[in-house]
């Protein structure tokens, strides 16, 4: 075995520290293990049981309730499907709000409104027109232009800004519009 050499160091009394500080904490660990006297915790266990005598809790008694037996015979059924969903196409067809499914789609409908970005605008033959990139492409919109999945429907161009009206299903089938917002942004 070598051992360091220099002057604050020798042979013999490097090996030494090295044996003391492995055996002082191998020592402590050993310690640890041993037996843990419990006698003294289960005296108190036992008395502690000897003096306690659990007294039972009275209860109130429970009111008594009616029992409630459902006769179905020529009754409608509050949970038959065919009715729900009849109330539902009438509810639908009174608000009378639908999107126009048959229109062709355009470009910009398949993207999220998060990927597009209005990067400018300019006045053409008297109508402004809005400069939007998706996807690396800059496209032209007008108003009356559809972008975005929920069939937005372009309502207003400013100089910062596009406004947006879009149509939503909510979970019980029916179509509602909702407003978005589409502003200029700088150069990312």
């Amino acid at each position: 075995m070598k051992y360091p050499q220099g002057p604050c160091y020798s042979s013999r009394s490097s090996a030494v520290i090295i044996l003391i500080k492995t055996l002082v904490p191998i020592s402590f660990l050993l310690n640890g293990c041993g037996e843990v006297p419990e006698n003294d915790l289960r005296a108190w266990m036992s008395e502690v049981r000897r003096q306690s005598h659990p007294v039972p809790v009275d209860l109130p008694p429970r009111p008594g309730l009616e029992e409630f037996h459902y006769q179905a015979s020529g009754r409608m059924d509050p949970f038959d499907a065919t009715k729900i969903s009849a109330s539902l196409t009438a509810e639908l067809n009174a608000t009378g709000l639908q999107p126009d499914t048959r229109r062709a789609r355009e470009p910009l409908e398949s993207f999220p409104l998060d990927n597009l970005r209005l990067v400018g605008n300019m006045r053409r033959q008297g109508q402004v027109v809005a400069l939007v990139e998706a996807d690396k492409v800059i496209h032209q919109v007008h108003l009356g232009s559809h972008l975005g999945p929920d069939m937005g429907k372009v309502i207003g161009i400013s100089e910062g800004a596009i406004e947006i009206e879009e149509m939503v299903q909510d979970a019980g089938n029916t179509w509602a519009k909702r407003r978005a917002r589409l502003v200029l942004q700088e150069k990312r």
